[in-house]
């Protein structure tokens, strides 16, 4: 009589459904069971860009009120750059008293005109082609924080099927090479699960220098922005893990 087979080879992390499934292994029903884990990794088509603006003011209204015209002019400059409204998603708001103990080392006049903080940012969606062009028509137009960037695809239900196709060919592989190692030959598809999981791409680099002074009326206002920006997209990357199950011939 043959020998029965029952193997495994073991990855970093099974279906979740894996243990749903059990296929008997006898004299008259041999299988090779393999979990195949495989990444995919392509260039990013979308850039969600994080853009901020700081003022300060030695009132809540007057930080209110420069950070309403610096944002004002921010996504006015956004939106005759090309991008659409609906690509501009306000991300957060806050209009805060400044904390003294953050203020030491700066002069008097400057503790004075800086006695609260408004801040603002927005998330913008682009072609990643064009997001180097968005952030520096961002800056130009007072934009005083570039707080992220990150990497996606326009079409991630395709990636996430690359991934799948990829692990399921790693594992028939496999299965192939353990059939074949064992005297036999593989037969067909028995049973198939599989995750996915996603790694996107993040901001690759960027250095950013703000330097502001007080001005006329107390008020804390952006003098100089020295912008050095250099983004290099990473790849995104997609992970799938393929449990399957093959008859032995």
């Amino acid at each position: 009589m043959r020998p029965m087979f029952g193997i495994v080879v073991l990855s970093l992390c099974l279906a979740p459904s894996a243990a749903a499934q059990t296929i008997s292994v006898n004299p008259q029903n041999r299988t090779i069971e393999v979990v195949a884990t495989q990444k995919v990794q392509v260039e990013p088509d979308i850039a969600d860009v994080t853009l901020g603006c700081v003022a300060y003011g030695q009132t809540h209204d007057e930080a209110y009120q420069a950070n309403l015209a610096i944002a004002d002019k921010v996504t006015k400059e956004l939106l005759s750059a090309g991008v659409p409204k609906t690509q501009i998603e306000s991300s957060s708001i806050e209009l805060t008293e400044v904390d003294p103990s953050d203020m030491t080392l700066e002069p008097p006049a400057v503790r004075k005109a800086r006695q609260f903080k408004a801040h603002q940012s927005w998330i913008v969606r682009v072609k990643a082609s064009e997001a180097q062009q968005i952030i520096d028509h961002a800056v130009q137009a007072g934009a005083n924080g570039i707080e992220d960037v990150t990497w996606d695809v326009a079409d991630a239900n395709a990636l996430e099927a690359k991934a799948r196709a990829a692990a399921m060919e790693k594992a028939r592989t496999t299965a192939t090479e353990i059939a074949n190692s064992a005297g036999g030959k593989l037969g067909q598809l028995l049973y198939a699960s599989n995750t996915v999981n996603g790694i996107m791409g993040l901001f690759a680099d960027r250095t950013v220098t703000v330097s502001e002074t007080a001005a006329g009326g107390g008020r804390g206002r952006l003098a100089t922005l020295m912008f050095s920006l250099h983004l290099f997209p990473q790849k995104v990357e997609k992970e799938a893990t393929i449990r399957a199950i093959f008859a032995l011939d």
